[in-house]
């Protein structure tokens, strides 16, 4: 098959939007008319245009696939942004397979509990590993792809390199150019917040439509088979990258299971009512005994602490007192 590395990067990506546009459900006679002129003004649009499509039909039935009613409550971004977008992930998503047939470089880089790590992949990228992460980078010819087997993981993506940026956590894509981001993956959930650029994030199966474009501050998240788009705090998001957690008004079963992640003492609510207890505050990761300390001066609860788990029981004293 023709090799889509012969033309330079910027018409791969005008031949991809083409490809994007010309599948659309709206496409119509004048997004014909406009494609055969842009074929007719140079041999290499007809040569990358050629390759787009035949990489894009090598990859078969493994598309992207997005819950496009979950997005709807968003605004829609123009038609053009979104077949370039469109365009890129299809390309992506079929350079994953040639990839396979083509020598490529491969590199794990993991975390232990408690332990964050700063690498630079292959590329330039620069990469910072949370606690308990692992990442599986493969760059080929035509893509630059990093699988996301747990953790989370921020990504400064090396300007100097034409090939897409594509991060496979679960069943989600997070597809990029040059960007920031910040991807979080707990078995099936998955958490993506961009920070500079911008990135399109589609899942694998099914067939596919327009991936869910996220703008710099926008975050989206997977939890228990939905999706949810926001604005967060980037402050409480980000803390994880300099020790801390913050929690603003959270019961406390999700800010033990936040805290849990950095260290080999777990803590433990000792009943659902402690479960539900709030809390707020800033406090430094990897010291859960500390954490519980801390827990109970402003909480109604005890501390117990053993070798390898504190567990917070309720304090009746208080809790009488504070009824």
């Amino acid at each position: 098959m023709p090799s889509v590395t012969r033309v330079p990067p910027e018409i791969r990506a005008e031949a991809a939007a083409w490809l994007a546009r010309l599948r659309a459900d709206d496409r119509n006679p004048s997004d014909e008319r406009a494609f055969r002129a842009w074929i007719a003004q140079d041999p290499q649009h007809v040569r990358a245009f050629e390759a787009v499509t035949e990489a894009w039909e090598a990859a078969g039935a493994v598309r992207p696939e997005f819950a496009r009613a979950e997005c709807d409550a968003r605004p829609r971004f123009v038609t053009r942004r979104r077949a370039l977008v469109a365009g890129v992930s299809t390309l992506a998503v079929a350079g994953a397979f040639i990839a396979l047939e083509q020598q490529a470089y491969a590199s794990v880089y993991e975390t232990a509990v408690g332990e964050q790590k700063h690498v630079v992949l292959p590329d330039g990228t620069q990469a910072f590993l949370d606690t308990d992460t692992r990442i599986r980078a493969v760059f080929g010819d035509d893509t630059r792809t990093v699988d996301l087997d747990r953790g989370r993981c921020d990504f400064n993506v090396a300007k100097a390199d034409s090939r897409p940026f594509l991060v496979n956590a679960d069943a989600w894509r997070i597809l990029t150019g040059q960007a920031v981001f910040d991807v979080q993956r707990d078995g099936e959930d998955v958490a993506v917040v961009v920070l500079q650029g911008g990135a399109s994030v589609s899942g694998v199966s099914g067939a596919p439509r327009n991936p869910c474009l996220l703008g710099p501050g926008e975050r989206l998240v997977t939890a228990n088979g939905r999706v949810r788009l926001d604005r967060p705090n980037l402050g409480r998001v980000l803390a994880w990258q300099t020790g801390q957690a913050v929690f603003e008004n959270d019961a406390l079963a999700d800010a033990i299971r936040e805290m849990n992640h950095y260290s080999v003492v777990k803590l433990e609510a000792g009943d659902p009512a402690v479960a539900r207890l709030r809390i707020s505050g800033v406090y430094h990761v990897g010291d859960n005994v500390a954490f519980a300390r801390s827990v109970a001066a402003l909480l109604p609860v005890i501390p117990e602490v053993g070798m390898q788990s504190v567990r917070l029981v309720p304090d009746p004293a208080r809790a009488r007192k504070d009824s």
